[in-house]
């Protein structure tokens, strides 16, 4: 089962075919550097409860899946001094979302080097963007497979 995907500044239509794009179960991918959103992925979910308690936790998988492919992918695009920064860098996941988590209590600077901070002249060096735009058609498969999975286990083709 294909999948296709509008992606409005990506070349993407070779890999994930062209047109309006959107999901076999109703959910779509948009989004421009450093920020894609998942639209319809909540209902989803919604439609998935009514199999029972145990979909309830059915994407939680592929949301740490796609956190860890984007987590490992920052670790090549952050600037590195100590490596300390880079050490900090770990993939979560929830039920509703996978989150790539930078920094700690001792490393506090993550977000001025990943943000930028212009009083103190530091220019941003968004590596979490970066890994997000250089993984997003593994990320997107992450969820293809998942949900294509969920639509064969509870026949919802």
């Amino acid at each position: 089962m294909a999948l296709e995907f509008s992606f409005p500044e990506l070349e993407t239509e070779a890999l994930l075919g062209s047109g309006q794009g959107s999901g076999r179960y109703g959910y779509r991918v948009s989004g421009d550097r450093g920020s894609y959103k998942v639209t319809g992925l909540r209902e989803v979910r919604k439609a998935l409860k009514q199999y029972g308690d145990e979909t309830k936790t059915a994407l939680k998988p592929a949301n740490l899946e796609a956190a860890k492919i984007v987590a490992e992918k920052s670790k090549y695009f952050v600037p590195v001094r100590t490596g300390t920064l880079e050490s900090t860098i770990r993939a979560i996941a929830t039920v509703k979302s996978g989150k790539v988590r930078v920094g700690n209590a001792k490393v506090e600077y993550a977000g001025p080097i990943h943000f930028g901070w212009p009083a103190r002249l530091i220019k941003p060096q968004p590596f979490i963007y970066d890994a997000l735009d250089d993984r997003i058609h593994e990320v997107i498969s992450v969820y293809n497979a998942a949900i294509d999975e969920l639509g064969k286990k509870y026949d919802l083709t």
